[in-house]
């Protein structure tokens, strides 16, 4: 929530497009946030977390699996 819903409130879109709802692999999902990529930026370490981003990425794949 902290980082993330300011651009994808709840995790649909808003300034930036729906997370909850992307079929990419965990890695890319890691890639960006880190990288950043078009109007996202990266996300250091400091900012978020390994032990975050992983549970983002769990949570993510979560969602998706509720969804089908």
């Amino acid at each position: 929530m902290k980082q993330c819903s300011q651009c994808h409130p709840g995790g649909e879109a808003g300034l930036g497009p729906a997370i909850n709802n992307k079929p990419l692999p965990g890695f890319l999902i890691n890639l960006q946030v880190r990288q950043g990529f078009g109007a996202m930026p990266a996300f250091s370490k400091g900012r978020v977390t390994d032990d975050e981003l992983a549970d983002v990425i769990a949570y993510l794949k979560a969602l998706r699996r509720h969804g089908e």
